[in-house]
C-alpha cells in the first residue's frame, strides 16, 4: 500500500517561518530542499516566500 504523507500548509503562505516545525516540514517538502538549505535561504533573503523561492532557483543554476 502506497500512502502519501499529508503535510498541512502554513496559515500564511507568504512567509517561511523557520521557528515552527510544521512550517519547516511543509516548506522543505514543497520546495524539495533540506532544512539546512531552507534555513540558509531564509537567512540570506528574509522570510518572504517569493524571495526564498527565487534564492533557491538562483542556487540551483550555479
Amino acid at each position: 500500500m502506497n500512502e502519501e504523507i499529508f503535510v498541512a500548509a502554513p496559515t500564511d503562505l507568504t512567509r517561511v517561518n523557520v521557528t515552527l516545525r510544521s512550517d519547516i516540514r511543509y516548506w522543505t517538502r514543497a520546495l524539495g530542499v533540506s532544512e539546512n538549505v531552507l534555513r540558509s535561504a531564509v537567512k540570506n533573503v528574509g522570510e518572504h516566500s517569493w524571495d526564498v523561492k527565487a534564492e533557491l532557483r538562483r542556487r540551483r543554476r550555479r
